[in-house]
């Protein structure tokens, strides 16, 4: 409402600025070129209207495929108690507990949330130490005290149980944290234009209170 009050009190001082310096017995060729102007302006509001209209139809598209990426986390959350093994914890080899604690702590560093980067270099780690993906190089030792997973930094990767099990669930994160990195390299400018938005304003109302003025001009004449 202010924007609007703003707009039509310096449409009307534009109009009594122009009003007192504009001679009436001023050249035809001016309110010609007052027209063109006009043209220029409305032209130049179009082009701007469409750019400002697609640029919130690519937000909107970026929001909808953010809003698809977190429940496709939260649903793994959900479907992560599917892919653990039942295995009775006591009775596990070491192998098998290592293989067994993976997804506790996997499911730790998810309840940190969609936007935590730690479940995302964990999946990376994983795929690096337990895969051995040329992809995800890892240094075993730093990144075991780092998750505390082996809780020995010496355990070997090829000695680690269900990894079936963890590789299903890892590609599934690993699915998702791909589109959340797209997503990052996609993501729209959310910077204010202000200053445009303000001198298109102002250029429109000064162009508009010389097309008034000429059409006051073309009705007494």
């Amino acid at each position: 409402m202010i924007i609007v009050i703003v707009a039509v009190v310096s449409l009307v001082l534009l109009l009594l600025f122009f009003h007192t310096i504009i001679p009436k017995d001023i050249p035809v060729v001016f309110w010609a070129k007052v027209e063109l102007f006009w043209v220029l302006i409305s032209f130049m509001g179009v082009i701007y209207g469409t750019i400002e209209v697609l640029g919130i139809d690519k937000k909107g598209e970026y929001e909808e495929r953010h809003d698809v990426a977190r429940m496709e986390f939260q649903e793994a959350q959900i479907l992560l108690g599917e892919h653990v093994p039942m295995f009775n914890l006591s009775k596990a080899s070491e192998g098998q507990r290592v293989g067994l604690v993976w997804f506790h702590k996997v499911a730790d560093l998810m309840d940190e949330g969609y936007e935590s980067p730690r479940w995302e270099s964990f999946v990376d780690y994983t795929e690096g130490f337990v895969f051995k993906s040329k992809q995800f190089p890892v240094k075993p030792r730093v990144e075991a005290l780092r998750y505390a997973w082996p809780q020995n930094p010496d355990f070997k990767s090829e000695d680690i149980a269900f990894k079936e099990n963890i590789k299903l669930f890892a590609d599934r994160l690993e699915s998702i944290e791909r589109e959340k990195r797209r997503l990052k390299k996609q993501a729209p400018d959310n910077t204010p234009h202000t200053l445009p938005r303000y001198l298109i304003a102002t250029v429109f109302l000064v162009g508009l209170s010389l097309k008034i003025l000429k059409i006051r001009h073309e009705a007494y004449r």
